[in-house]
């Protein structure tokens, strides 16, 4: 008895199917090409940027499923480069971190466990080939951790994600993806952590006087955690102006944007 033939419907789907397959071998060349010509394996900000776009031009498909299908496609582009493995530490909430990761870079990247956020860091300090996913900074809790980064330790690291990238823009994120060597760079709508030392409370006057529009979200005196509104690069000529009113070893950790 031989078998009944497709419906319409199921035609065109495995029609599609074989032109979504010529499309992802004509993808992935192109993504050998762009390996070869170098460069840190993750870049959020570039990552956040073709989201965007294929949102804006995705009109009737769903946002998420967009941004779920081309991390999956963003990962492979990675491997291409070498070897990348993801370490997680701290949180409330060990499986959250681990989901967010995993949903992040994908079913094939190796995710480590370490003891606690600053265990996280140092070991993606150590090893060039892994990058930390750790919780978002907070003034208490499982957050609390953040006063470590103005260690000389960790100021290879820097902030380059709020995980997930795909949050509303008054969420905070639920996860820092830090990496050692990554550019940080601006998407568009940025948002710019850094820390100083104000041992005079005066960081939200000299931040305005600077031209800065930010604010104080964390404090372990005297050092505060900062939040500013768009990209600050780490040699921003404002950056000379917070010294000279009482804000004392100012360091921006880096940037995020969402999708």
């Amino acid at each position: 008895m031989s078998e009944s033939a497709p419906s319409a419907p199921r035609a065109e789907i495995e029609a599609i199917d074989l032109e979504l397959l010529a499309l992802l071998k004509r993808r992935m060349g192109a993504a050998e090409a762009l390996a070869a010509e170098g460069g840190h394996r993750v870049r959020p900000a570039v990552d956040v940027g073709v989201m965007r776009r294929l949102i804006a031009a995705g009109e009737g498909v769903d946002p998420d499923l967009i941004v779920e299908l081309w991390r999956v496609l963003i990962g492979a582009e990675g491997r291409k480069l070498g070897p990348l493995d993801v370490v997680v530490g701290g949180g409330a909430d060990p499986v959250r971190m681990h989901d967010v990761a995993r949903r992040h870079f994908g079913a094939r990247t190796r995710i480590h466990r370490a003891q606690d956020a600053r265990a996280a860091l140092m070991r993606a300090v150590e090893e060039p080939n892994m990058v930390a996913v750790v919780p978002w900074p907070a003034s208490t809790g499982a957050g609390g951790w953040w006063p470590a980064l103005s260690e000389s330790k960790y100021h290879r690291m820097a902030l380059i994600a709020g995980l997930p990238l795909r949050r509303g823009e008054e969420t905070p994120p639920d996860a820092a993806l830090f990496a050692q060597g990554a550019p940080i760079e601006a998407a568009g709508g940025d948002v710019t952590l850094a820390m100083a030392h104000d041992q005079h409370h005066r960081v939200q006057r000299v931040l305005t006087e600077a031209g800065f529009n930010g604010r104080e979200i964390a404090r372990s005196e005297p050092k505060v955690l900062l939040q500013l509104e768009g990209f600050v690069a780490p040699t921003d000529v404002r950056v000379t102006t917070l010294a000279r009113g009482g804000l004392d070893g100012f360091r921006v950790v880096g940037s995020y944007a969402r999708v």
